[in-house]
């Protein structure tokens, strides 16, 4: 079992890093691209290129497997491009804190391959109220293949106890969601590693994207969606896989379980009898975790503001 990182970007998987001009840290980049590669080898230059255009001029490409076909003759077109390549098989999360750690500009966008900035790029308003009204991260208003507008405010929902969350499409400008979709946004670099990034003892992207935007939004944090800030898929819209797993339970005792009594945050014991009859483990295997989530709720016991109880009977709806 992993355990719940307790700093960020505490595994750090073996990597190697790839062309490209390292930050300054006197006068970094305002903002640098996070570009996740999905499906195959399709117009790679192409989106390098739309990058360009759109005035980035700092990109991190990362590589989804340990074995690049063209990044050698990639590099060399596009001098400004970091190509990042893990040697091993890790979780989207666990590419993103790695990238976030490879830069030092004050905000990344995380972009799939698939998704294209409009041609006039990030619109300067956007940038202008991440200085003046910083958030966490600044998720896209998104559109799917034929311009249609994607439901990406996210609102969470206890149903009979069970916990559900139901997709909003338009809302208002900078209205809240609990997690960015399909992890695409502009985040506060300093934020996003004050509150540690994606946890890699969580592999499912699902349960791992919502852990973030779940703690983020128990601990004070706000993801909001820009109305004025639109991405577009090229191909189709990916599916979310929310079956409960493994993921789930460690999900569940970090966000779900706790509660606050008398001031204090803490993990009660019942949830240990719901992870036994329910989340799929044995009384020993959900013991190892229910203690390894108590250490790490105690660790972090002064950044709980709230819990998910109080939280979810007071969202706003967008």
């Amino acid at each position: 079992m992993n355990t719940i990182p307790s700093t960020f970007n505490e595994r750090r998987f073996p990597h190697t890093v790839i062309g490209g001009a390292l930050d300054s840290p006197d006068t970094p980049d305002p903002l640098t691209v996070i570009l996740l590669n999905r499906g195959g080898r399709f117009y790679r230059s192409a989106v390098f290129q739309s990058l360009e255009s759109a005035g980035i001029t700092s990109v991190i490409s990362v590589e989804t497997s340990a074995e690049p076909y063209d990044v050698e003759n990639l590099s060399l077109r596009f001098p400004r491009v970091r190509f990042l390549v893990p040697l091993e098989k890790v979780s989207v999360g666990e590419l993103i804190n790695t990238a976030m750690a490879e830069t030092q500009s004050p905000h990344a966008l995380v972009l799939w391959s698939d998704q294209r900035l409009p041609p006039s790029g990030i619109p300067k308003r956007v940038l202008d109220r991440l200085a003046e009204d910083p958030v966490l991260c600044v998720a896209p208003s998104l559109t799917g293949q034929r311009l249609e507008n994607l439901p990406v405010h996210m609102v969470p929902a206890f149903e009979k106890k069970k916990l559900t969350i139901a997709p909003f499409p338009g809302g208002r400008d900078q209205s809240q969601t609990l997690y960015p979709f399909d992890f695409s946004g502009i985040y506060d670099r300093n934020r996003f590693i004050e509150l540690g990034g994606f946890d890699q003892s969580i592999p499912n992207p699902y349960w791992q994207n919502l852990d973030f935007g779940f703690r983020a939004a128990l601990w004070g944090e706000k993801i909001a969606v820009s109305a004025g800030f639109r991405i577009s898929y090229e191909g189709e819209v990916p599916r979310e896989d929310v079956t409960p797993d493994s993921s789930y339970v460690t999900f569940y005792l970090k966000n779900l379980a706790p509660s606050i009594r008398s001031g204090m945050i803490r993990l009660p014991w019942t949830a240990l009898a719901t992870v036994v009859f329910k989340g799929g483990l044995n009384v020993f295997e959900a013991f190892a975790r229910f203690a390894g989530t108590a250490r790490w709720i105690d660790s972090c016991r002064t950044r709980f503001v709230t819990d998910a109880g109080t939280l979810i009977s007071s969202w706003d709806l967008p």
